[in-house]
């Protein structure tokens, strides 16, 4: 099956849901991302591709030699989420069955992982309890309080004897700092103003930074060596040496920590955001 195949399957599902995750239900928005995956849980099965590297050729922008140019602009952390949606529910009717008064999607995509992964998942009493408050008519900002006071219970715990992730805070603060942003450059929505708000900044410097973003995602991806030029802001400056020291770590400890406080789909989005950046048609058409 020729990706294109693929990519044009779920394109239009990919749109209504773009246009319209403002007017439809969190439930809706839930089934129509169900169906996305789907799309993907086939090919994944069909084709025994690893789900990463199938999100990487179906956008594209991705590391290395291999898709780097745009096939899409369903990001790799969206489509990351669908599939985990896919994998929550053995058919579509047990998403309305299970969240048929869900309000708030961004409650859902917070909890989810109590919902999916092995180390955080919620069992018997506990599960039950939150699939309640998700279904509650909790305003979403206390329900999304809730969900956080949640994962810091239960998530965050902070043991410094072996975690030690003191180490990376600052990093970690240099990422935000960039990501916010970065985030707020998409935010205006003009391309032009853009350029002008990063002195021009190339898009070759993009690219490098992008992939020294993409790769601290996971281990093993090939580390491309660049020089960083002059007199660029603090911002760019500040995440491109904490970038270079962690990915010239011979030990993966540092990395491991900075994932543990940096979730990787944060990175993969700040990766999708700044090849956005790269060319005014790639701004133009992101949908992140």
């Amino acid at each position: 099956m020729d990706k294109k195949i693929l990519i044009d399957a779920i394109t239009p599902l990919y749109n209504f849901y773009k246009e319209n995750k403002h007017k439809i239900s969190a439930v809706e928005a839930l089934e129509v991302m169900w169906d996305i995956g789907e799309q993907l849980r086939k090919y994944i099965r069909n084709y025994k591709i690893k789900p990463h590297t199938l999100y990487r050729q179906i956008y594209g922008m991705a590391e290395g030699k291999e898709n780097i140019v745009q096939k899409s602009y369903i990001t790799r952390e969206f489509q990351n989420r669908c599939f985990r949606i896919r994998k929550l529910f053995p058919d579509k009717a047990q998403v309305r069955k299970e969240y048929s008064r869900l309000r708030n999607f961004t409650a859902f995509r917070e909890a989810m992982p109590f919902l999916d992964n092995p180390k955080y998942a919620l069992k018997g009493e506990e599960k039950e309890d939150l699939l309640r408050m998700l279904n509650s008519n909790l305003k979403p900002n206390i329900l999304l309080k809730r969900i956080r006071e949640l994962q810091v219970q239960k998530i965050n715990k902070k043991n410094p004897r072996t975690q030690r992730l003191h180490e990376v805070e600052s990093i970690k603060q240099n990422f935000i700092a960039l990501y916010n942003y970065v985030y707020s450059l998409i935010n205006l929505k003009d391309y032009e103003l853009v350029l002008n708000k990063t002195n021009n900044i190339s898009p070759e410097v993009i690219r490098d930074l992008a992939k020294a973003a993409s790769s601290l995602c996971q281990e093993g991806l090939k580390i491309t060596e660049f020089v960083l030029p002059d007199n660029l802001d603090p911002v760019w400056e500040n995440y491109y040496k904490d970038a270079d020291y962690l990915i010239n770590q011979k030990d993966a400890k540092k990395r491991r920590r900075f994932r543990r406080i940096v979730p990787p789909e944060r990175i993969i989005k700040l990766v999708d955001m700044l090849y956005a950046l790269t060319s005014k048609s790639a701004y133009d058409n992101f949908r992140g």
